[in-house]
């Protein structure tokens, strides 16, 4: 019975193990605690607490003085080791990074149980050394403070080999074009079936990092011949925290448009640059997020909703004489909620971000000699007054993590059962 349920378990690590690799929104830490001799302690209470958001996880070194606290949102986390007739050891400033895994070690000494050690981080770099992905990792922290579009794709653009174009699909990663990088978000591939490039966004309000892998991409992002670009969404913690924003985009604030190239019609033998004038443009971006506890230590949710309506009134003059204008209006809309569950060993993740899009309105693109030109008759353009668009895009993705034991892990990913196993590496 036991070498069946065995057989069981490992074919299903092997026939999902590419359906949830690609799940990646995680970081890990791990380590050993030793004594001053240098010999293992077991039984050390390892607390991993989110320096933003107050959020705890605990953890407990095993029989070698090993232990490993997976399923770690990217931030900032304080670490303390704890057991008694020990003195406590706290690690600060710890960051952890998606898809990384760093080693953070202890060493105790038998002391009174009032009586800390305080360890800053910075001391002592942490890198992983078991990976050779080439990776650029940007934190809440560090793109609040750089200037940057809405899109969490314009971050990519900060990272070593991306370029911009729009003849390569917006996108450029080590030579490949738009269509072939990866996009994700809460490790769920957001690329279009039609062009490749990522068909939904989110903006960075309630973003916790991105990061753009660019070299030694794992064999489970094979169709990504360029690089991969992952947004990870924050989490709820036992703070409770929120924000409000505003932003405004228009024709107030922009440069007149480029010239028209236009071939002279009646000869073909030269052309002219066309100035159109400025078409009445706005951009309104409102909108705000809250997190916090449900119960304390254990359930946390965040919510947000940032919808933006963009409007345009283009003039139009006609060479069949008259003169009016097309206006187009699109809703753009972005609700994410995320509740997360976690606990000594189970973390569990259900999270959904909603972002439809709602267009009424074409606009024709001028194609006459004069400014804002349009050739024909004003009845040509009527059907654009009323043709629109809409699109439905939902992104759900569950995730739950029960750790077995130090170096196993069962996974439920979106619908799919998984077995992780993690070797933790002796080090004296």
């Amino acid at each position: 019975m036991h070498a069946r349920l065995s057989a069981v378990l490992v074919t299903f690590a092997l026939v999902f193990t590419a359906a949830t690799a690609a799940q990646e929104r995680f970081g890990t830490l791990q380590g050993k605690v030793t004594d001053e001799q240098g010999q293992p302690v077991p039984g050390v209470t390892v607390t991993v607490t989110n320096a933003q958001s107050g959020a705890p996880r605990t953890f407990v070194t095993d029989a070698n003085g090993q232990y490993l606290a997976s399923d770690l949102n990217p931030g900032r986390y304080n670490v303390v080791f704890d057991l008694t007739g020990f003195t406590k050891v706290e690690r600060n400033d710890v960051s952890v990074v998606l898809g990384r895994t760093f080693a953070v070690d202890a060493q105790m000494r038998v002391g009174q149980i009032a009586e800390s050690v305080q360890v800053t981080a910075e001391a002592t770099p942490l890198v992983d050394t078991r990976s050779t992905l080439i990776a650029h990792n940007v934190s809440a922290e560090e793109f609040d403070r750089l200037p940057k579009a809405r899109s969490f794709q314009s971050v990519a653009l900060t990272a070593p080999s991306v370029n911009q174009g729009e003849v390569e699909g917006g996108m450029q990663i080590n030579g490949a074009s738009g269509a072939e990088n990866s996009f994700t978000v809460d490790g769920i591939v957001t690329n279009s079936l039609v062009n490749g490039q990522s068909r939904q966004n989110t903006v960075f309000e309630y973003l916790q990092e991105v990061q753009v892998k660019t070299s030694g991409i794992s064999a489970e992002y094979g169709g990504a011949l360029g690089g991969v670009v992952s947004a990870v969404t924050k989490s709820g913690g036992n703070a409770f925290h929120g924000e409000g924003h505003y932003y405004f985009e228009g024709s107030a604030l922009s440069a007149a448009p480029v010239k028209r190239l236009v071939l002279d019609p009646a000869t073909e033998n030269f052309y002219q640059d066309i100035q159109d004038e400025k078409s009445p443009t706005h951009q309104n971006e409102f909108g705000g997020s809250l997190g916090g506890p449900i119960v304390k230590d254990k359930l946390f949710f965040y919510g947000s909703y940032s919808p933006r309506h963009d409007t345009q009134d283009r003039p139009y003059n006609y060479t069949q004489g008259g003169a009016n204008s097309v206006e187009r209006g699109i809703w753009n809309q972005q609700l994410f909620g995320k509740v997360v569950a976690a606990s000594r060993r189970l973390n569990a993740t259900y999270s959904l971000l909603w972002t439809p899009t709602t267009g009424n309105g074409t606009l024709a693109a001028y194609n006459g000699i004069e400014p804002n030109t349009y050739v024909g008759s004003s009845s040509s353009l009527d059907t654009n007054v009323g043709r629109g668009y809409e699109t439905q895009q939902v992104n759900q993705s569950a995730t739950v993590d029960l750790t077995l034991r130090n170096t196993a892990i069962l996974s439920f990913r979106g619908g799919v059962f998984h077995i992780a196993t993690a070797t933790l590496a002796s080090r004296t």
